[in-house]
Formats: structure tokens, sequence, C-alpha cells
């Protein structure tokens, strides 16, 4: 089975290359199939300095938003019939990815993810999480001291534990991209001290831009998927196949560019250290069990 996806793999890489410019080829190429390589220089800075890079590769925080898209989407059928199509999905999507160690994790603690944010079981989902990692380790204890497992796992216990104490304090329910600004900000709060420890880097303006973009990467996903394997079959004409997903390419590398460029909000941590990063995480969770307490207080 594995040439088969390998040969899939190949074709839909040359269709993409094929069909659209840079740095939109390997934009798509990175956010469906987690191809790193083929940024320039100048774009994959922008994308470090604006915190987005996390977004164009699979990862955990990747994986998530396109699993609770898709359950969304598929609301309307029974809860059973969602859940095997939406795990399908993902279990057909890492075998075309290629199923190394970082993607496989990804999908798991993204899975978990679906239960607290879909579902509403953070109880559930939290347990679930721990366990998973707890196996993860037994099984590899290296993976414990790699940044890409650090960061799925804190990404989706953001999610499990922030966003719905956030869905619930911040208002403006409905309204246009709260619920991308609400999953930024449950996932960013938890990874951004580890991202600025490991890189000395913080960048303020990343939940906006974060934000302004998260929206199209399961459009990108879904569309990208499809209009590429049509463009695969279809000989002669991949670039006008394509077009559906071109505009969403663009506007994310436009907003990306575009608060890149303004260079405010991006700045240096060198003195980071490992006892601030201990010491950010003791007042988040004190913070976190004060707003808990405070909402379970308001309901009674």
């Amino acid at each position: 089975m594995m040439p088969f996806l390998d040969a899939i793999r190949e074709t839909l890489v040359a269709t993409i290359r094929e069909s659209l410019p840079d740095p939109q080829a390997p934009l798509l190429l990175g956010t469906i199939l987690g191809i790193k390589s083929g940024f320039s220089p100048d774009f994959y800075e922008a994308l470090r300095v604006t915190g987005t890079l996390h977004v164009v590769v699979i990862s955990g925080y990747n994986i998530s938003v396109i699993i609770n898209t898709l359950a969304r989407i598929l609301g309307f059928v029974p809860l059973k019939v969602r859940f095997a199509l939406t795990l399908g999905f993902v279990f057909l999507f890492v075998l075309l990815v290629g199923p190394e160690a970082p993607v496989v994790r990804a999908a798991i603690m993204g899975t978990i993810a679906l239960l607290g944010t879909v579902l509403g079981r953070q109880g559930d989902a939290l347990r679930a999480l721990f366990a998973s990692g707890l196996i993860m380790v037994a099984l590899s204890p290296e993976w414990v001291t790699e940044l890409s497992f650090q960061l799925s796992f804190l990404a989706t216990l953001g999610l499990i534990i922030l966003f719905p104490l956030f869905d619930r304090v911040l208002p403006g329910k409905g309204m246009f991209l709260r619920e991308d600004l609400v999953t930024t900000m449950a996932a960013q709060v938890m990874v951004w001290p580890l991202i600025a420890y490991h890189f000395g880097q913080v960048s303020l303006l990343s939940p906006i831009v974060n934000t302004l973009v998260l929206w199209t990467i399961p459009i990108i996903t879904y569309l990208g998927l499809v209009t590429a394997t049509i463009g695969s079959i279809v000989n002669g004409i991949p670039s006008l196949i394509m077009i559906p997903v071109r505009p969403f390419l663009d506007f994310f590398v436009w907003i990306v560019n575009l608060f890149s460029s303004w260079e405010v909000g991006y700045f240096e941590v060198s003195a980071f250290s490992l006892s601030g990063l201990i010491l950010y995480f003791a007042i988040l969770g004190g913070g976190i069990w004060f707003l808990h307490q405070t909402l379970a207080k308001k309901q009674k």
C-alpha cells in the first residue's frame, strides 16, 4: 500500500509545483503533505517572525484545526458516523503525508482535542491526552525531549482546557473569526513561552496573524487535496483546476507578508530561562484554576 501512496504523493507534488507559483506552491505542499522545504528565505522568515510557521507544516495545531472543522461540517450526521468519517479522513491523511513519529503524534493528539472541543467532554479528553502522552513516552522516552512532541502536547492541552474557558468569557459569540481567535489564543497561551525558550523570540502580533489566516487552513487543505488530485488526473489544465484554492493561498501570503513588513511587535527574549518557563506555567495554572472556580460559582 505504501508504494501506491508514495506514487500518489509524488504525483500531487509535481502537479502543485507545476500549477502554482512561489510561495503559494510550497505553502500548499506544507499544508497538505507536510513538506517543509521549498520556501524562499524571505517568506520562511516572514512565517517565522509572524508566528505562523507551525500552521503551514503538519503539526498537532494544524491537524486539530482540520479535525474540528471537519467535525463541525459533519454536525448534521449521527455522532458515531461523524467520528468514523473524521477519524477515517485523519487515518488516510496521515498515510498520505507519511506516518512519521511527529505526524502520528499530531494525529493522536489532534483526535483527542476533538473530544474536548467538539463534544465538550473535557475530563475524558484530558485523561486521554495524558494517558496517550505517557504511552508515547514509555514507548520512546526520547520523545519527551523533542520540541514537536512538547508543542503538540501543549497545543492540544490548551484546546482542551483553555478553549472552553476563553469561549465563555470572551464576548461576541457568533461573530466572524471569533472561534478562530479563541482557538488561537487557547493554543498559543500554552506554547508561546516554550517557543520563546527555544528560539529566543516572541511575536506579540502572532495571535492576530494566526486568527486572520487560521480559517483558511481547512479550506486550503480540503480544496488543495481535491483540486490537486483532479489536476493530476486531468492532463493539460492543472493550473485552471487549481483556481478555486488560489485565492485562499494568496490571502494567506498577503497577510503574512503584510504583518512581517511592519517590523513591530517582534522582540528577542534571550534572557528567557528554564526557571522563567516553570514560573510562567505555575502562574498560568493558578490563573486557570481561579477562572474555573469563578465561573463554577457563577453557574451555581
